[in-house]
């Protein structure tokens, strides 16, 4: 999710798996089964535009394009899924702990509106504990 040239990784990958050899690589799924996607991706309409479009959380939501690219390159990949989770004790330790790579170049008053944005999708009382859900897809690969 964070590759900028997704073709070459795949070519690259393709040339330091041996021959039978295994691929695993993992990525988060989209906002709408991963609460950390949605909460980076709430908090970054806030900030200025990525420096790379199509990269970062959830950008790999939707695999096939890359395992395209996988297949072109020698790898034959599926992916399997598994729900993974953490909790927080309220929101503030969340916002704490996930928001400052998206909001902390942000002037203070864009910084809560992001704050209120997430809050708002995502923590309707926030004093109250909440269970992060994240979907994570890992990439199996077998190389021909």
């Amino acid at each position: 999710m964070y590759v900028i040239d997704r073709p070459s990784a795949a070519r690259e990958l393709a040339r330091v798996v041996r021959p039978g050899g295994r691929l695993v690589a993992s990525v988060w799924a989209g906002p709408d089964s991963c609460d950390i996607v949605l909460f980076q991706q709430t908090a970054g309409q806030f900030a200025p535009p990525p420096p790379v479009p199509g990269v970062g959380p959830g950008a790999l939501a939707d695999l096939q394009p890359f395992f395209q690219e996988l297949a072109r390159a020698g790898i034959d990949a599926h992916v399997e899924t598994e729900v993974l989770g953490f909790d927080f004790d309220d929101f503030a330790s969340a916002w704490d702990t996930l928001a400052g790579v998206t909001t902390a170049m942000l002037p203070p008053e864009r910084q809560q509106e992001a704050q209120a944005a997430v809050q708002a999708a995502m923590w309707p009382d926030p004093n109250e504990p909440r269970h992060f859900r994240n979907t994570t897809q890992f990439i199996i690969g077998l190389r021909g």
